[in-house]
């Protein structure tokens, strides 16, 4: 079966969030198809499998099924494409940096060894447990 999330899916959704960015809403599908790369065809199928999460704030379809239009992403779709943090990926940045510090040669030996020691066990047995916690701090960072 085909991966239509990252062959399709995905890269009209990052081409409607760049056009959103660039123009504003209502998106045009000519002008996401134009960013994606795809034909207006394989934009609007992509379109149909968007819709069913919402991905966008509003939209209009014709009689038939075709979509003329999307309005602004969500959240949830600027997450998905990458725009907007998740737990998951504040953990990634942490744990990285963690893990540079380990190897900091200005660094004692034992804060080193601290420090890798942290990014180890954030990496296993308490990702969970920080994905948690920082669930809820992502949600304070989008809120400034």
């Amino acid at each position: 079966m085909r991966d239509t999330w990252l062959e399709r899916d995905l890269p009209v959704l990052r081409a409607a969030i760049a056009v959103f960015e660039r123009d504003g809403d209502p998106m045009d599908i000519d002008d996401i198809a134009a960013e994606a790369g795809f034909d207006t065809d394989t934009t609007q199928r992509a379109l149909r499998a968007l819709s069913t999460e919402p991905f966008f704030s509003d939209g209009r379809e014709t009689g038939n099924g075709d979509i003329l239009w999307v309005g602004k992403p969500t959240g949830a779709a600027l997450r998905v494409a990458g725009q907007w943090p998740t737990a998951e990926n504040l953990l990634e940045r942490l744990v990285t940096a963690l893990e540079a510090a380990g190897e900091d040669g200005t660094r004692t030996p034992e804060e080193r060894g601290k420090l890798r020691q942290i990014a180890l066990g954030l990496r296993t047995a308490a990702a969970q447990i920080a994905i948690g916690a920082l669930g809820s701090a992502g949600g304070n960072l989008l809120r400034g």
